[in-house]
């Protein structure tokens, strides 16, 4: 059974044309009610010209029949009421537009690339980017898999479903390419603060 969390998580994946931000850390999901195999969206349309709105319309209900196969219908239930605004866009969505997302992502990518990818995922007790934090072990690529080996600050850390989903929606987000991901979460080597980069301690003020 397909949950609101469930067109939540997939609705991550759907990224404005315009923004190069997805739809929900650009703030423009107000409310997901699920009526059996049908989903109705409450969503604000972030610009208003008619051409780029199908654009969105159509890119979410293109992804999340792609993504959930058993919904009959999507429908969307526009609102104005509060008018889109940018500071709804939330912090990982202000991390995306120093990027944006290009609308013809390439199908081919780097380890590398992928490792650029993760500086978007932020540890949030840390308020740093699991790259330089230093978590990242390492970035195994064959073809459309990859295999992420990372650790995490602590290993009864209460955050690891939520840093590991962020890991993973960012990857799918910004290369669709990519078909199958892992998650090795490890503790050997055990992390330390040597471990943070230049750049993270900057960004923690050391």
């Amino acid at each position: 059974m397909v949950s609101p969390q469930h067109i939540l998580t997939s609705l991550t994946r759907i990224v404005h044309p315009a923004f190069g931000i997805d739809v929900v850390n650009l703030g423009t999901i107000y409310g997901i009610e699920m009526d059996g195999d049908v989903v109705t969206i409450t969503m604000a349309h972030a610009i208003d010209d008619p051409g780029v709105r199908g654009q969105v319309e159509t890119a979410i209900r293109d992804g999340l029949r792609r993504r959930h196969p058993e919904l009959a219908a999507v429908h969307f239930d526009l609102s104005n009421d509060p008018p889109w605004r940018e500071d709804f866009i939330t912090p990982e969505g202000l991390l995306q537009q120093q990027n944006p997302l290009p609308a013809d992502a390439a199908e081919s990518v780097t380890a590398d690339e992928i490792m650029d990818t993760l500086k978007f995922v932020i540890d949030p007790e840390v308020g740093v980017n699991v790259v330089d934090l230093g978590l990242i072990y390492d970035v195994d690529l064959h073809g459309t898999a990859t295999v992420i080996t990372m650790t995490l600050t602590t290993p009864g850390c209460p955050l690891h479903a939520t840093i590991e989903e962020a890991a993973r929606r960012v990857i799918e987000t910004r290369h669709p390419a990519i078909t199958d991901i892992r998650i090795d979460l490890v503790w050997e080597p055990a992390w330390n603060t040597d471990m943070i980069t230049d750049a993270g301690k900057e960004q923690l003020g050391w």
